[in-house]
């Protein structure tokens, strides 16, 4: 287990972001996932219940793989890369 159970990722890829938040709710645990374009500021926001912590850190993990196959990578290497203007 992690030093702390709570999880967040942001990723980017071009224009396009998501977060990954692992976190505990009034019920259980949940991953949440926004998502969006930073040109146009259109985004979504998905809750993805799990029924236990290994569950959810499961789910979160998964999130996280199939974004970075798509070709995200972490925001603050996006940073490093792509200079300010």
């Amino acid at each position: 287990m992690p030093a702390t159970p709570w999880q967040y990722a942001r990723l980017v890829c071009g224009d396009r972001y998501v977060e990954l938040r692992l976190q505990r709710d009034l019920f259980g645990w949940v991953v949440t996932r926004t998502a969006g374009d930073l040109k146009r500021g259109s985004g979504e926001f998905k809750t993805m219940p799990c029924a236990d912590y290994p569950e959810a850190i499961h789910q979160w993990n998964h999130e996280v793989r199939a974004r970075k196959r798509r070709g995200y990578v972490p925001a603050e290497s996006a940073a490093a890369v792509e200079p300010r203007s």
